[in-house]
């Protein structure tokens, strides 16, 4: 399995494990995560749950 540091895209786990919240407030991130990043490039194709490690 790859590091985290590896790995293209932050899932759930790794945003409560290292912000320290919830699994739904890590959602919550990650919704905006991807809302924020949509809006600086409406081309983009986001996965839901996910948000992009180099955003």
């Amino acid at each position: 399995m790859r590091e985290s540091r590896d790995r293209m895209f932050v899932d759930v786990n790794e945003v409560c494990r290292d912000w320290g919240v919830s699994r739904a407030q890590g959602y919550k991130i990650i919704r905006e995560l991807n809302r924020r990043m949509l809006k600086l490039n409406p081309n983009l194709i986001v996965i839901a749950g996910k948000a992009n490690r180099r955003f």
